[in-house]
């Protein structure tokens, strides 16, 4: 593949979701160890403040102007987390987030392929040197003691490509969910109700938009170690596949007839929102907290929200077929509920 290729990103980064075998297991053992579910949940009082701080934010605009979910709400929340996790420094996180934004664009042309990936790049060399010279209790300086001990250490390419996977599966994945499981809750006011009336845990809204309409589409490539069959057609080792999540979230050989539909009750056969097998999400226990917490914060603390007018605004998906969301999501807040005891 050429380098100025638009997903080059995806098949070329040194990361656990391009590495195989002995050398994936190296890689993701590394971050296994401080994403345990106790570190997880001994971060839940940190993601509650943040939701509250944000929500009280939102309880002082106007009931009656629209409000972009995505960027008010859904966008700070994952952005924050995963850098104060990661240790990006307070200055460079917006510059990362647009980058790694628009890496994922497959209408990227070559020459703002080679330059956008260049600059990140360049951003990582210097967030990884400010670690180095003061280190503190985050991922990266953890990495990076993990790279001067013995046989496990890292690469540079290897550091790089697992910070800029962790910090972009960190937060826009969660971004993407954040804004279609409030924009599905906004279009089946019904299934709202049953959510807000406790009738269904959020935690079943949460896993019913990932298999729905989740935070990624397709992704690419990925290639076979050996051939397979697959309905009949070979396969050949080294093959490119392009995976599509989307379509196995609605396959009604495996969700039923109305996989199609959305709902909240559904009695789930399982999705692929976060991976499979060895390669399941490192981060599922951080992504969950955050999403239920600020959905259920949301919709409890503005009991009246709705879609702003459509003939204010268009629906516009992510230019990409790897990320899947839409840009914007206007709403009207309604009357703020009061804060939820602290």
């Amino acid at each position: 593949m050429p380098d100025g290729w638009p997903l080059i990103g995806f098949v070329a980064t040194d990361s656990v979701i391009n590495s195989h075998g002995a050398d994936h297991r190296r890689l993701r053992g590394l971050v296994d160890q401080a994403l345990t579910p106790a570190r997880v949940e001994a971060m839940r009082p940190g993601v509650e403040h943040l939701v509250d701080g944000l929500l009280d934010q939102l309880a002082t605009r106007p009931e009656d102007r629209p409000v972009d979910f995505r960027k008010a709400f859904a966008y700070p929340i994952p952005t924050t987390v995963i850098s104060d996790l990661l240790g990006v420094p307070r200055r460079k996180r917006r510059l990362l987030h647009v980058l790694t934004g628009m890496q994922t664009r497959t209408n990227n042309t070559p020459e703002q392929v080679l330059e956008i990936d260049g600059r990140i790049e360049a951003l990582l060399r210097e967030i990884v040197a400010e670690r180095r010279d003061a280190p503190r209790d985050d991922l990266i300086s953890a990495l990076l003691t993990a790279r001067q001990d013995g046989d496990d250490r890292l690469t540079d390419s290897e550091l790089h490509g697992m910070i800029l996977l962790m910090f972009f599966a960190g937060h826009q994945s969660v971004i993407n969910v954040l804004v279609n499981a409030c924009h599905a809750l906004l279009t089946h006011p019904e299934q709202l109700a049953s959510a807000r009336a406790g009738e269904v845990p959020w935690s079943a809204v949460v896993e019913e938009t990932m298999r729905w309409n989740g935070a990624v589409n397709q992704f690419p490539m990925r290639y076979p170690t050996e051939d397979v069959v697959i309905g009949g057609e070979t396969i050949h080792r080294g093959e490119a596949i392009l995976a599509s999540f989307g379509s196995a979230g609605r396959d009604p050989e495996h969700h039923g007839p109305d996989a199609e539909l959305f709902d909240v009750r559904r009695r789930q056969a399982g999705h692929l929102g976060f991976g499979h097998g060895p390669h399941f999400c490192i981060g599922f226990h951080l992504a969950r907290l955050q999403l239920e917490t600020a959905l259920a914060g949301f919709f409890t603390r503005f009991p009246d929200v709705r879609p702003a007018p459509s003939d204010t605004w268009t629906v516009r998906p992510v230019p990409s077929f790897v990320s899947n969301s839409i840009e914007a999501l206007p709403i009207l807040l309604g009357p703020a509920a009061g804060p939820r005891p602290r």
